[in-house]
């Protein structure tokens, strides 16, 4: 690989891992330490989510504009600044209003991130090798959960330390971008027009209707993990946050998704990785029976969702072949709208009816969109072309 392709690889994989794992998807991790000291219900701690779920709705339709007109580089600054302001804000949160101020920057940055490593990928790559960059990209998400969770374990569970010490480590990749991502304009007309025009586009809807499903599905686990795994096993901190590793961990080997869908066909790989949610998810409601389960539980749901969303990724960019930007942007726009959703119903369930109800409903979800295609394959539809 080139050295300009390594340097890109290495800066997404780090922008990817500060926006999703630190900013993001350490909510859940952080959520029962949050909650000691600052009283929330569980339908507060999943409003909260939905808001973080909702700010990256909006941050994904302004990065797909922004990348178009300033490229990659302006959005991808962004991206950075917000992980590093929404870990701060949250580090010194007093309660829910602050708490809201820091998920909502936090999901801007998650939202900000990925268009414009799309855009740097197809404008810089060649594209033999784009899938391989891509991936490597994508598994950031896996990277940063791996990274959270070591540090919450050398910050002994000391959340506001933690949050500040996400902030200060954000700074890295926000810098790394600086060179690394290209600027200028592409050239292209993009618009909110161009966005609303991907979502019609007859081949992205397959794609967009999974990821609706999927978000809601993913929202248990990523919200309330941690929350389920005190629940159901009786974990205690130290625990939670080894499970959270396992999760990261395993979410790297996301890394093989290219190769899984170079192999089976996007379908193939999308459906198997549904299964394993629901594989998960129904493990979960036997963890009271059996504690070590929830191993591999985390194990599990970390390699289906770091692989399922690089699937969903390669569907979108296939889909919209010559706006690349604006596919990725639909489907990871229809999986957060899922988790806005998803966020906000789960912690109602279990509010009101426990866990295990709560479980069933969103296993049965996963089971629905497994039932369905992720794209395409009839004669003269674009499906695996960027792996062949």
């Amino acid at each position: 690989m080139p050295a300009g392709n390594k340097r890109l690889a290495l800066t997404g994989f780090l922008l990817i891992a500060a926006a999703y794992g630190l900013a993001r998807f350490s909510w859940g991790l952080l959520l029962p330490g949050i909650r000691q000291d600052i009283p929330l219900s569980l339908s507060v701690a999943g409003t909260l989510a939905s808001a973080s779920f909702a700010a990256y709705c909006v941050a994904v339709i302004f990065a797909s504009v922004c990348t178009a007109k300033t490229g990659p580089r302006f959005p991808s600054l962004l991206a950075g600044l917000c992980a590093v302001a929404g870990t701060a804000i949250i580090a010194f949160s007093h309660g829910a209003a602050g708490l809201m101020a820091g998920v909502i920057c936090a999901g801007l940055s998650a939202g900000l991130v990925s268009p414009p490593m799309a855009e740097a990928v197809n404008r810089n790559v060649a594209s033999g090798e784009q899938p391989v960059v891509n991936t490597i990209i994508n598994a950031g998400t896996g990277g940063g959960v791996i990274f959270s969770a070591l540090a919450v374990l050398a910050l002994t569970d000391n959340w506001r330390a933690t949050y500040l010490f996400f902030a200060c480590v954000s700074l890295i990749p926000t810098l790394l971008a600086l060179k690394a991502l290209p600027a200028g304009a592409s050239g292209e007309t993009f618009s909110l027009k161009t966005q609303f025009a991907a979502f019609l586009a007859p081949a992205l809807r397959p794609p967009l209707v999974v990821a609706f499903l999927s978000g809601i599905a993913s929202a248990a686990y990523w919200s309330f993990g941690p929350v389920m795994f005190t629940s159901q096993a009786g974990a205690n901190e130290r625990t939670i946050t080894l499970l959270w590793l396992i999760t990261g961990v395993t979410g790297c080997f996301g890394l093989v998704t290219g190769y899984l869908t170079n192999r089976f066909g996007v379908n193939a790989v999308h459906r198997m990785m549904q299964a394993l949610t629901v594989a998960a998810f129904v493990l979960f409601i036997f963890a009271s029976r059996s504690p070590l389960v929830v191993y591999l539980v985390a194990a599990l749901y970390g390699f289906a969702y770091i692989t399922l969303s690089g699937v969903l990724l390669v569907s979108g960019v296939n889909a919209t072949a010559d706006k690349p930007a604006a596919g990725l942007g639909a489907v990871f726009l229809m999986l957060a709208i899922g988790q806005v959703a998803g966020a906000a119903a789960f912690g109602l369930l279990l509010d009101s009816a426990g866990a295990v109800i709560a479980l069933l409903i969103f296993s049965a979800v996963a089971l629905l969109a497994m039932l369905l295609p992720v794209a395409r394959t009839q004669k003269g539809d674009v499906v695996d072309a960027a792996f062949k």
